[in-house]
């Protein structure tokens, strides 16, 4: 988990709170101090004071000092100090002035001391700039966040509206910009989303499109044998084959597309076990009938020599020898009489692949795998078939954890590779 949003609010909040402190910074370093005293002038003042009184002192003694400081303001004569006697006459405090004076014989120690500095710095009220700095500060940093989340979840909530309405156009990537967080990402699984329901919408039009197609062509054949049996009742038994052959085709269509739709709605992965080679075994038992009557040849090159643990398959065998048998029958439907179909199973990579070559038509379309969508045929108009075998074959891979791909040969044909993962190889479900 990136949190990329979290480290965006994270710097943004840091970035806000250096700008304010640098900001507060400039403006007091241009304001004059309110509680700083200028102790230039106080100390001048005691200076002048201390020497007059010193004066008074030497020429007239402690009557004289009186006379001189009885003008004074009181609290300037509470400052003024007087100690006679020997003994050291400094200062004892970094504010304090003191002079020694000598009058009559005797010695005297003058000391003035200056205005005092309050008590305690921390006593000082906060500043009214800094509360409302500090203010505008937060609600600037709030009104951003809230912009820059608000703005893509406005875009979210229009988004979703639009998709409800019907329209899966509607793309949230381009509006997200350049951004790249955990909002962007979520715009990218809203287009992805988007893009899978249109394509679902797509497919299930063209579902009912094909299968009204495909089932109009035998019921008006239908139609046609029994307006013939009405005409001609002389013709009853054929008309009867018709009508039976007809109904025939409707059923194996039903159940191709009843199994197709199992596959879509999604077919629960199995606990069960296959052997590859058994599967592709009773495969070649059951079509090869089929391709010795139409004079085409199964040439088989399984090359086992691993034991048969070695080739087994998590899934249900009976979607495998579905999906083989969809893709051999394919390939004998369309391969020319007196040509030979190559069947091989190799094994890489914890993986085993079946192979299934034919010398057929091949594909004309740019892209072979359009034939794995349902109603999708290519080779031959006039083949038999509803082009639901391979959309079935896929899927029934999928169930199983394989895939499916589809190659043409050169010069002429198509080559199908089916691809499992080998449990031993990948690990068994307990």
């Amino acid at each position: 988990m990136r949190l990329r949003l979290f480290w965006k609010i994270w710097l943004g909040f840091w970035a806000t709170f250096l700008l304010l402190s640098y900001g507060l910074w400039l403006y007091w370093s241009v304001q004059p101090d309110p509680t700083a005293i200028d102790w230039d002038a106080p100390r001048a003042a005691g200076t002048v004071l201390i020497a007059s009184a010193a004066n008074a002192l030497e020429e007239g003694g402690v009557a004289g000092l009186k006379r001189q400081i009885a003008a004074w303001p009181q609290i300037e004569q509470k400052r003024l100090s007087l100690r006679s006697g020997p003994g050291p006459c400094s200062p004892t405090g970094k504010r304090e002035l003191a002079i020694p004076v000598s009058s009559g014989g005797t010695g005297y120690c003058l000391r003035y001391a200056t205005p005092a500095l309050p008590k305690d710095d921390s006593e000082a009220i906060m500043p009214p700039d800094f509360l409302v700095a500090t203010a505008l500060a937060g609600l600037a940093f709030s009104a951003g966040l809230a912009w820059y989340l608000t703005k893509p979840i406005y875009q979210l909530r229009k988004g979703f509206d639009r998709l409800a309405d019907g329209d899966f156009g509607v793309r949230l990537g381009p509006a997200m910009g350049r951004r790249r967080d955990e909002i962007a990402d979520l715009a990218g699984d809203f287009d992805r989303m988007a893009e899978g329901l249109a394509e679902l919408v797509a497919a299930r039009d063209r579902l009912l499109h094909d299968v009204s197609h495909e089932l109009r062509s035998p019921l008006a054949r239908m139609r046609l044998a029994s307006g013939l049996l009405r005409r001609d009742p002389a013709r009853f038994e054929t008309s009867l084959d018709r009508i039976d052959h007809e109904a025939d085709h409707l059923d194996q269509i039903v159940g191709e597309l009843l199994t197709l739709a199992r596959f879509e709605s999604g077919v629960e992965r199995s606990e069960e076990y296959f052997e590859v080679v058994e599967i592709l075994n009773i495969v070649l038992s059951d079509v090869k009938f089929e391709a010795t009557s139409q004079n085409v040849r199964i040439e088989t090159d399984f090359r086992i020599e691993a034991s048969e643990d070695d080739w087994l398959v998590a899934g249900s065998g009976l979607l495998a020898r579905r999906a083989v048998e969809n893709v051999l029958r394919n390939a004998v439907r369309f391969s020319p009489r007196g040509e030979a179909i190559q069947m091989r199973l190799t094994r890489s990579g914890g993986n085993c692949t079946i192979f299934i070559e034919d010398v057929g038509p091949g594909i004309r379309a740019a892209e072979p795998r359009g034939l794995l969508k349902p109603f999708v045929q290519d080779r031959s108009p006039e083949s038999a078939g509803y082009g639901l075998g391979l959309a079935i074959a896929q899927r029934a891979v999928a169930a199983c954890a394989g895939t499916l791909d589809l190659a043409n040969r050169n010069p002429t044909g198509l080559s199908v590779s089916i691809t499992f993962p080998l449990a031993l190889a990948h690990g068994r479900s307990e």
